[in-house]
């Protein structure tokens, strides 16, 4: 059984609930130590945790960890969450610094992300769609498909918008991106947490709208912003990589990296 030891990172990434047997369900989130490594929390049980633990994005938090004996992916981490704390929330850093904990972390492409999961074990990483490439795509859900009767049910389980259960508002799409990058198509599926909230947030605003305007903000606004995607392996599949998570800044990341440079 391998050491606990105290760690701290950056919350870059919420990914949606998946469902779990062992722990009803789970977030993994990934972030960025003090350091600059990559890391993979996991399980986090995020509807558990006392509100003072509850994360978000871009906060500083502390946690008690191991490495798991199971996950061979180098980035990962067995978390502890009863020993969760926020140390520093997002309001004390700027959109600057932000970038700067991620920029070194974008790699050429996805291709070349792969070629180094090959080499390396790198499961977590940063790339950049070509601009003007990003269409936003959405897919009703299947009640006869096991995988996407699981996606209904994990966040049923879990709620975006309320403390309480979904028990009335089950999940109808997932969402996907279809790009380029560094001149190779993709097609992805967005595991983020952040667009199925959006979703249901612009429901109640826009009705039967929902759809288109939350179009126009992710294949426009979003894409906007110095758009990048984070990717990341599944432990059953660690040589695929999926879309876990979305950044995007009024700062592109080759500035930062510049000014930073000249600091």
């Amino acid at each position: 059984m391998s050491l606990a030891f105290k760690e701290r990172a950056i919350i870059l990434v919420k990914a949606f609930p998946q469902p779990s047997q062992k722990y009803e369900e789970t977030v993994c989130c990934a972030g960025i130590t003090p350091e600059g490594a990559f890391v993979r929390l996991y399980p986090i049980r995020y509807r558990h945790l006392r509100p003072a633990q509850q994360f978000d994005r871009w906060d500083i938090i502390e946690y008690q960890a191991t490495r798991p004996a199971d996950d061979w992916r180098p980035e990962s981490r067995h978390v502890d969450e009863e020993s969760i704390s926020i140390v520093q929330p997002r309001s004390h850093t700027s959109d600057e610094q932000r970038v700067r904990q991620w920029c070194a972390h974008i790699s050429p492409s996805l291709v070349a992300l792969k070629e180094e999961n090959l080499a390396t074990h790198k499961s977590l990483g940063v790339i950049r769609p070509d601009q003007g490439t990003i269409k936003f795509r959405h897919r009703p859900l299947d009640a006869a498909s096991e995988d996407d009767r699981q996606l209904q049910a994990a966040f049923k389980q879990v709620s975006l918008l309320d403390d309480g259960p979904l028990s009335r508002l089950p999940v109808e799409y997932d969402f996907s991106y279809r790009f380029t990058c560094a001149g190779h198509k993709h097609d992805m599926k967005i595991h983020d947490w952040e667009v199925q909230a959006a979703y249901l947030s612009y429901k109640q605003r826009y009705g039967e709208g929902a759809l288109d305007e939350l179009r126009k903000v992710y294949e426009q606004a979003i894409p906007a912003r110095n758009l990048h995607l984070v990717m990341g392996t599944m432990k059953a599949h660690p040589r695929q990589f999926i879309v876990i998570g979305l950044l995007r800044s009024g700062i592109d990341p080759v500035d930062a990296t510049r000014q930073a440079s000249l600091l």
